[in-house]
């Protein structure tokens, strides 16, 4: 094991336990308050982060002594059965900030190795061997699995700290006891067993409760589908009761069930038979009632159509005149579309007419000549050739061709000459982008100019400011010269200052100490006195008491005579044994509590010495005072450092600046150059630009200008042509219309155009005169079908329309049907109901033996379980002695304990004590039993509670309950083996014929292969035992340590 900056050691110290313990017994000695628990606590510090004492606070691992950049870290190599492992611990502190004032905490850290088998022993970083994990929890939890106990296990069975020497002996019987036993003996599968069986207990006693529910759900049922009152259900109640306690089987419940199910089948035949007969007869009267309905109904339509045929015979004559209409109207609608193009084309000549008149309003004159006028109403402009309008007028269009080919080239040519302007267009478009463009670079000229300026002259002062900061550096250096210095005598001064205050506490300890030693003293010469007394007063008093047990006839105890003629008087105030007894016991208890008063004195004294030798012998008033001068002068020293630091980052800033600005300057310069030929560019492009666009103006403002205007020459040019083109179109759609509307009026012999107008009709009125013919011979040849067919049906046989012969008496006959439809509901919905019943209960019944089968079962295939659980809980009637099956098995191994531990016990207390294990209780709050413990006193014959013993008894006693826990699961096959054993203090409080004892078992443990380290300061250990660790303080306030072994 390493250790660096652990509690009171500042340095490094590395302990080689093989090497140490090869003996078999090594001692850890040194004065009180050195650091012998230290190194106790470094062992368990590795492995589970945590020092031995409970009551102990973590933050003494970190020392003191160091400063903020010595880590402090224990590093453990150690072996168990699952291989060699190594483990290097960091504890949490708060240190210093780096900069400015208060502190930062410095987190723990851990790291696992599994090493390899062959990998020899070393304290580099990186070992030979596999990384298993950085994380504290993760490597906790593999450190405790592959050690098979966690800290408070560990400190009970393999390093026994200060103040908790005896936790084992006096531990709880219900809870720490068996955890730590069950975790030693690895019998935690027996208290899984027992858990596991109480839980199927539960689940048995849940699934049995859950089928016992089922079970009443399906009986509660059953009661509502068979509507029987309790009275008839009370044998089926009776036999579900002895089922569901296992009392009997589904037979008698098959019984019970047989008397309500007849009873509702016998009830659904008899309804059934009542609802077939009330059937049939309502068949009979509904048969009878439709005859009747049927019979009426056709002597009422026979009525009807008759009264129809002879409405529609006298309508006859003015259904011709509509046929006439009718056939006027289709004729004309032939002709209808052609007046409708004749219309559209005349309305289309005049359109053209008026467009082509609008285009030459707008036309230049040049272009308006080659058209000439267009003659109002004509259609046809003068020019043309055409005087009137007519059949031929579009023959007569066009009589002069170069007013067409006039419009179609001036467009040609507008369009020409816009095509040429394009490229000048764009030019003087783009000319303004490139005068901007101009001026945008001769600024950036200008502004480089600006830049190079500002950059020459920051440049110029850098200088100056480097030869100022240097010079601040040097005298910093200077004034943090010698921080290490003043940092090592500002924590001496720090310890001294905390020698005192811990003196002055140590000074009201020990006189408080002092004055429970004399109270002891007194209270022991007093407890000295009174047995003397007791005694002395028994003495006197021992003839009478003697002559007290004396009989006629007896012999005298002491002279041997059976004449007794003068026997003393026992006086009223004779002192018996008893009291002899407990004056005895009083004066071993004063004595007892004079040994601890004496050495809780003397352990005071020593602690007073060791405060004052930190002190320095140096007042509290000149400690405090060099405690202020010291932390001034560091605080001042660490301030110029911090300003040494800062300083030489200002240096390196301010050169990398200046060279970070000269690049800036020739990046400055290139910028300037391409500047340059960028103005020399733009201005040769505006030269060239400006010549080409005042050679395209031609006279006119702008180019866009010029050429704006061919392209609405253009524009008119065409129009011109296509409104000519149009009027033409015109004149022959109408000539053409003209002839087609003059041959269709021919065949359909009209007399001329407003003739077939007039016979026209709305197609919607057309369409209502063709229904109206429609329907009115479909209704005379429906009427005179019905009237035939009637004629033939059997029912109307020999009832002439006109005899006035009365129907059939149809209220009757429905009233019938309707008293026989309702007995025939009436009596088929309680066969309904009464089928439906029966139906229900019988499923119903077979739900309730199914769940009783099935609670059976449950409880059939739970018994074993619920016998099991009640035996390994302790709670069954078959277990005698009420203990759970994981306390059996501890039983069985706290006895081999208690026996081993024995073995050694007779030896050490001289045959006065052993330890016996008790069903007792030790708590009248326990419940449990079965590993509690007592101390059997064989001077009295009498068990005592451990808690009852004195601190060297109880030392001794739980120094031989440890040994034998260790023997007997080193012996157990499976267990843990505990090789090693660490014992811190408690050698003091034995007198030294037990010391002796307690050595000559340490010898004997040597010699069988156990290794036990004691940690004391007792003289007689030292002079006893050669391999050790000497720990001393060195003058300076930190201790170290040296190994002495071989």
């Amino acid at each position: 094991m390493t250790l660096q900056a652990v509690g009171p050691f500042a340095g490094r110290h590395t302990i080689d336990f093989a090497e140490l313990g090869a003996s078999g017994l090594f001692l850890l000695e040194g004065p009180t308050g050195a650091g012998k628990s230290t190194v106790i606590d470094a062992v368990v510090f590795a492995l589970y982060g945590k020092v031995a004492s409970a009551e102990s606070s973590g933050d003494r691992v970190r020392s003191a002594y160091a400063d903020d950049e010595t880590e402090s870290f224990v590093d453990l190599t150690f072996e168990v059965g699952a291989g060699r492992f190594r483990v290097r611990r960091t504890p949490a502190f708060d240190r210093a900030k780096k900069r400015g004032t208060g502190t930062v905490r410095q987190q723990a850290s851990v790291r696992l190795w599994r090493l390899a088998a062959d990998a020899p022993a070393s304290t580099d970083d990186e070992p030979t061997g596999e990384m298993l994990s950085t994380r504290l929890d993760e490597a906790g939890a593999e450190i405790q699995r592959v050690v098979g106990l966690d800290r408070e296990q560990f400190v009970q069975t393999i390093v026994l700290p200060q103040g908790e020497f005896a936790r084992f002996l006096r531990a709880d019987p219900e809870k720490e006891r068996p955890a730590l036993l069950q975790k030693i003996f690895g019998t935690q599968v027996y208290q899984r067993m027992q858990v596991r069986l109480v839980e199927m207990r539960r689940e048995a006693d849940r699934a049995t409760e859950g089928t016992r529910r089922v079970v009443e759900e399906k009986v509660a049922h059953l009661a509502g589908a068979a509507g029987l009152d309790e009275t008839a259900l009370a044998p089926v109640h009776e036999a579900v009761s002895a089922a569901l306690v296992g009392r009997s089987d589904t037979r008698a419940l098959d019984a019970a069930l047989a008397g309500p199910l007849g009873l509702l089948a016998d009830e659904a035949a008899r309804a059934r038979a009542e609802a077939d007969a009330a059937t049939a007869e309502h068949t009979a009267a509904g048969s009878a009632a439709e005859l009747a309905r049927r019979t009426v109904r056709l002597l009422e339509t026979r009525d009807r159509l008759g009264r129809e045929h002879t409405a529609l015979e006298a309508a006859a004559g003015v259904q011709a005149e509509r046929g006439l209409r009718l056939v006027r109207a289709r004729a004309a609608r032939t002709v209808r579309p052609l007046l409708r193009a004749a219309e559209e084309a005349t309305v289309a000549v005049d359109a053209a007419a008026k467009g082509l008149a609008a285009a030459r309003d707008v036309a230049p004159p040049d272009l308006a000549e080659l058209v000439g006028d267009v003659v109002p109403g004509d259609g046809v402009p003068p020019s043309a050739g055409l005087t009137a309008t007519g059949p031929d007028a579009a023959g007569r269009v066009g009589a002069e061709p170069g007013a067409r080919a006039g419009l179609v080239s001036a467009y040609e040519d507008a369009v020409r000459e816009a095509a040429a302007l394009e490229h000048a267009v764009q030019v003087e478009e783009s000319l303004q982008g490139l005068r901007l463009a101009l001026t945008t670079a001769r600024g950036a000229v200008e502004n480089h100019d600006t830049e190079l300026a500002a950059h020459d002259e920051w440049l110029a002062a850098r200088p100056a400011e480097a030869a100022v900061l240097g010079s601040s550096l040097e005298l910093a250096r200077t004034a943090s010269a010698g921080e290490a210095d003043l940092a090592v005598a500002l924590q001496s001064a720090r310890h001294r200052v905390e020698a005192h205050l811990r003196l002055a506490g140590l000074l009201e300890r020990r006189d408080e100490a002092a004055t429970k030693a004399e109270r002891a003293t007194r209270d022991a010469l007093v407890a000295v006195e009174r047995e003397a007394a007791a005694r002395t007063a028994r003495i006197a008093g021992l003839a009478g008491e003697l002559a007290a047990g004396l009989r006629a006839g007896d012999g005298c105890p002491v002279c041997g005579s059976v004449e007794h003629p003068a026997p003393a008087a026992l006086g009223a105030d004779h002192v018996t044994a008893d009291e002899v007894a407990r004056a005895e016991a009083a004066r071993q208890r004063a004595e007892a509590a004079l040994t601890g008063a004496r050495e809780a004195l003397a352990g005071v004294e020593s602690q007073v010495a060791t405060a004052r030798d930190a002190t320095g012998g140096v007042s509290a008033q000149d400690a405090a005072r060099q405690l202020t001068e010291a932390e001034a002068r560091l605080a001042a020293a660490r301030s110029a450092l911090a300003d040494v630091t800062r300083l030489t980052a200002e240096i390196d800033a301010h050169a990398t600046a200046t060279e970070e600005r000269r690049r800036d300057r020739a990046l400055a310069q290139a910028a300037r150059e391409k500047a340059v030929m960028v103005v020399d560019a733009c201005t040769a492009k505006v030269s060239e630009a400006e010549a080409e666009v005042a050679l395209a103006r031609a006279g006119h403002p702008t180019v866009a200008a010029r050429h704006a205007e061919l392209v609405e020459r253009a524009a008119v040019a065409a129009g011109l042509r296509a409104a000519l083109d149009d009027l033409l179109a015109a004149h022959r759609e109408l000539s053409r219309a003209a002839s087609e509307l003059a041959a269709a009026l021919a065949e359909h012999d009209f007399a001329d155009a407003a003739a077939a107008r007039a016979a026209d009709l709305p197609d919607g009125e057309a369409a209502a005169l063709e229904r109206a013919l429609r329907e009115h011979d479909a209704a005379l040849d429906r009427v005179r079908t019905g009237l035939r067919e009637l004629e033939d049906d059997p029912l109307l046989v020999g009832r002439d329309a006109q005899d006035g012969q009365a129907g059939p008496d149809l209220p009757r006959a429905l009233e019938v049907e309707r008293e026989a439809a309702e007995h025939a509901r009436t009596a088929a919905a309680r066969a309904g109901v009464c089928a439906s019943r029966a139906q229900a209960a019988q499923e119903a019944a077979r739900a309730v033996r199914q769940s009783v089968e099935l609670h059976l079962r449950g409880l059939g295939d739970a018994a074993p379980v619920l016998r099991m659980a009640g035996l390994a809980s302790g709670t069954g009637t078959d277990n005698d002695h009420g203990l759970s099956l994981s306390t059996y098995v501890l039983v069985r191994r706290f006895e081999d304990v208690v026996a081993a531990a024995n073995a050694r016990l007779v030896g050490m207390s001289d045959g006065r004590y052993e330890l016996v294990r008790s069903d007792r209780k030790e708590d009248v709050s326990s419940r449990r039993t079965g590993l509690a413990m007592r101390v059997l006193d064989h001077h009295t014959e009498q068990p005592r509670d451990p808690r009852t013993l004195s601190g060297g008894e109880t030392f001794y006693v739980s120094l031989c309950l440890a040994l034998g826990l260790a023997d007997v699961v080193t012996a157990e096959a499976g267990g843990i083996d505990l090789g090693t054993l660490f014992v811190d203090e408690g050698f003091g409080s034995l007198d030294p014929h037990t010391l002796d004892q307690v050595l000559a078992e340490l010898d004997r443990l040597r010699a069988g292969g156990r290794v036990v380290g004691v940690v004391s300061h007792v003289d007689a250990l030292k002079q006893t035992i050669a391999d050790r660790i000497e720990v001393r303080r060195t003058p300076a306030g930190p201790s170290t340590l040296t190994v002495r072994a071989g």
